[in-house]
C-alpha cells in the first residue's frame, strides 16, 4: 500500500476468540491484515483483560466480558445499554479513524458524537438490515407483540449516524442507501483463502458428504435440512452413501437451538445418518472437517453475508442454500456454477442433493469455480478496500 499507515480503531461488544461469531471473527482477521501491512489497530469492546493478538494488533477493553445473549441467541436490551454506557471509556487519543459493526445500535449515537468532537471519522459497517423482518424475530415477553416496532425503528433511527456507512452485501447496502440517501458501498467479510486451502488438502474422505457449520438459532432452519435429510436416507443414493460414510450429515456449531435439534434427531430416528459434531474448538478444525463433505448446506432464513457458505467454497466445496428475500447467500452462491438454490421445502431440498449426490462430475466442476471464486475474498484484497475507504475519509477530514 502506497497510503500512509493509519491508527484504527475496532469497536464492538464482542471480541475473539472469547466469543466467536461472525463480526469479532471478521475484526480479528482483518486487524491480523492491517497489522501486518504496517498499520496500528486497536481492538475495543468487552473483553478479560488486553492482549496482543498479532504484531501491532491491541486489545484495550473497555470492561469485562459478560453474558452476551438472551433467549434464542439474541442480545438483550439491557447488553446493548450497557455497551453504550462503555463508549466514553473507548481509548481515543492518537487514532486516526474509528470502526464499527451497526448492531447493537445503541451506541452509534454516542460513538458518533465523541469521534465528531475529536474530528475523527467513524466508519460503520453494516451486516444486516432487517426492517420488517423484526416482526418474526421479535424477543420473548409479554410486550413481545409490539416491540418489533421499537427495534424497527432503532435500526431506522442509527442507520444515519457515521461519516460513512459500508455494507458486506448488496442485500444490506441498498436497504441501508435508502435510509441514508446516498449510495453504500459494499466490503465484503473476508477469508484466510490459503490457510483453508492448506487444512483442505488434509481432508478426511470418509466425512459424511453433506455438512452444515454455524451458529444453531431457528433462522438457520437446521430442522428443515434434518427433514430433508431424513427423506434422502430413504433413497437408493442415500443407503449407499450412508453405508459408505457412516452418516448423510454433518452438524458443527453450538447455540440455543441445539438440545431442540438433538430432540429432532432422536424423535425420528436420525442418530445413524446425523454426525452432531457441535462446537468444535478452533476455526481450523471447522475448516478441515467441511473440506471432507461433498457439499456444504445452508438452509438460513436470514444470512447478511454467509460466511460459512464461503469458507465452504474456500475448501472446494460447493454449497447448496435455500432461497430467501433476507438472505445474501445468492450474492457468493451463483446458481449452477459454485452451488444451487432451492426453496425452503424438505422434498425439494432432498430431491436436489440425491441428483447432485448422483452427478459427481457437476459437483467436481461446482468444486473448482467455488474455490476459485472464493480466492477473491482474501483478506489481504478485503483489507485493501477497508484501508483505501479509510484513508479517504482521514484525508477529507483533515482537508
Amino acid at each position: 500500500m502506497t497510503q500512509r499507515p493509519l491508527r484504527w480503531l475496532f469497536f464492538y461488544d464482542c471480541i475473539y476468540p472469547e466469543s466467536v461469531g461472525g463480526v469479532e471473527h471478521r475484526n480479528y482477521e482483518l486487524a491480523r491484515e492491517l497489522g501486518r501491512l504496517g498499520h496500528d489497530v486497536v481492538l475495543s469492546g468487552w473483553a478479560n483483560g488486553p492482549g496482543a493478538p498479532h504484531p501491532n494488533v491491541r486489545v484495550v477493553p473497555v470492561a469485562r466480558a459478560s453474558r452476551r445473549y438472551v433467549a434464542r441467541g439474541r442480545r438483550s436490551g439491557i447488553e446493548a445499554l450497557t455497551l453504550a454506557s462503555q463508549v466514553r471509556r473507548i481509548p481515543l487519543d492518537g487514532i486516526d479513524i474509528v470502526e464499527t459493526a451497526n448492531i447493537p445500535y445503541l451506541h452509534l449515537p454516542l460513538l458518533a458524537r465523541r469521534c465528531r468532537k475529536r474530528r475523527i471519522p467513524l466508519l460503520v459497517t453494516w451486516h444486516e438490515h432487517w426492517g420488517r423482518y423484526w416482526r418474526k424475530h421479535r424477543p420473548p415477553g409479554p410486550f413481545s407483540p409490539g416491540m418489533w416496532r421499537f427495534y424497527a425503528l432503532c435500526e431506522h433511527w442509527s442507520a444515519r449516524f457515521g461519516t460513512q456507512a459500508v455494507a458486506v452485501s448488496r442485500l444490506t447496502a441498498d436497504r441501508v442507501s435508502n435510509v441514508r440517501g446516498e449510495t453504500v458501498d459494499v466490503i465484503p467479510n473476508g477469508i484466510p483463502f490459503e490457510r483453508i486451502r492448506a487444512l483442505a488438502a488434509e481432508l478426511d474422505t470418509t466425512a459424511p458428504p453433506l455438512v452444515y457449520a454455524g451458529r444453531l438459532i431457528p433462522e438457520k432452519r437446521i430442522d428443515l435440512l434434518l427433514d430433508a435429510t431424513a427423506r434422502l436416507a430413504a433413497t437408493e443414493t442415500g443407503r449407499r452413501l450412508a453405508t459408505e460414510r457412516g452418516a448423510l450429515l454433518r452438524i458443527i456449531g453450538g447455540g440455543p437451538a441445539e438440545d431442540g435439534l438433538r430432540a429432532h434427531i432422536e424423535r425420528e430416528n436420525l442418530s445413524s445418518v446425523v454426525d452432531f459434531a457441535g462446537r468444535l474448538p478452533k476455526n481450523e478444525d471447522v475448516w478441515r472437517a467441511v473440506a471432507g463433505a461433498a457439499i456444504a448446506v445452508q438452509p438460513s432464513a436470514r444470512e447478511g453475508f454467509g460466511l460459512f457458505p464461503l469458507e465452504a467454497m474456500a475448501a472446494g466445496v460447493p454449497v447448496v442454500h435455500c432461497r430467501s428475500p433476507n438472505s445474501a447467500v445468492s450474492e457468493l452462491v451463483r446458481d449452477g456454477r459454485e452451488g444451487w438454490g432451492s426453496s425452503a421445502n424438505a422434498a425439494e431440498l432432498a430431491r436436489l442433493l440425491e441428483r447432485l449426490l448422483a452427478a459427481p462430475a457437476e459437483v467436481a466442476a461446482a468444486s473448482r469455480a467455488a474455490a476459485e471464486r472464493a480466492a477473491g475474498y482474501d483478506w489481504r484484497q478485503v483489507a485493501g478496500k477497508v484501508i483505501d475507504t479509510g484513508t479517504e475519509l482521514v484525508r477529507r477530514e483533515r482537508a
